[in-house]
């Protein structure tokens, strides 16, 4: 997963680093090596495409820092607002970002809770720890970069390359007839009241999945499990018109205690662990 996280399905990629040692040695010889590819790949994909280059890295930079709405973005990099939009629709046009919606805004309706995402992998993480370290980089300070890397790397993980495993799931589950309804799309909630890591919906039907994602070490503890179920998703619903039948599902990389498990069953819960989540999307029984 943590390979997953920093360079996504690529295959160029993938086969630089080696199946013979950790991922903690591949990301230092293979990443962080100032002779790598790796370090001027962001560059690389934008030199084909557009001419001025430091512009346009400069907003993909600030999307991968945080700046995840125009007006961040704007405030960022103090430029004009009508510069920015111009970059992005470009950017937006090459697939270097996508712009998404919460899961609950039914389709077609116009929002400005949206938010810019980049698309691919190591782009997010590139900017995410590269970038903002490069000093350590050049300065040849790898063991404290990998230091930082180390340090956020499982949430870096977990909020990227597993949150979207789950929804591919999710999808996937529903495409093979495996889950109560057929979703009209899968996505994930934010709003000032809280995060649903993934959201599955039929508008016409009125069925919604709220799922939870943790990568953990602990197993997951019957608190998180009410927390969905009693807190978050009812303030969910509270936003969708009308009466919703409801579904969960929790998805851990660490199992769940027996509490949770109970818990889960009272209210028809489906829980996935990495086991599962592995073969089934491998499409084994």
């Amino acid at each position: 997963m943590a390979v997953y996280a920093i360079l996504g399905g690529i295959p160029a990629y993938l086969e630089k680093l080696s199946d013979r040692v950790s991922p903690a040695t591949n990301v230092r010889q293979q990443i962080l090596s100032v002779t790598s590819i790796f370090q001027n790949e962001p560059l690389f994909l934008l030199q084909d495409e557009v001419r001025e280059v430091t512009d346009y890295l400069a907003v993909i930079r600030a999307i991968g820092e945080g700046a995840d709405t125009l007006g961040a973005i704007t405030l960022t990099l103090g430029l004009a607002k009508n510069h920015v939009s111009t970059y992005l629709a470009r950017l937006q046009d090459l697939a270097f970002f996508r712009r998404e919606v919460p899961a609950t805004i039914p389709p077609g309706k116009r929002t400005t809770r949206g938010r810019y995402v980049l698309a691919g992998a190591y782009l997010r993480f590139y900017f995410r720890f590269i970038a903002p370290n490069r000093a350590l980089l050049e300065q040849g300070l790898l063991n404290r970069l990998w230091e930082l890397i180390g340090e956020g790397l499982r949430a870096f993980a977990g909020q990227t390359a597993f949150e979207e495993v789950c929804r591919t799931w999710t999808l996937e589950q529903a495409a093979a007839n495996r889950l109560p309804f057929i979703p009209d799309a899968a996505g994930r909630h934010w709003s000032p009241d809280g995060e649903i890591d993934v959201v599955a919906v039929n508008w016409r039907e009125r069925r919604v999945l709220l799922g939870e994602c943790k990568w953990d070490t602990d197993a997951v503890r019957r608190d998180v499990v009410r927390s969905l179920v009693e807190e978050r998703g009812p303030r969910v619903l509270a936003r969708l018109e009308g009466e919703w039948q409801t579904h969960y599902a929790f998805f851990a990389r660490a199992g769940f205690t027996d509490a949770a498990g109970e818990e889960a069953v009272q209210v028809g819960a489906t829980m996935v662990d990495v086991a599962r989540l592995d073969r089934e999307l491998q499409g084994q029984p």
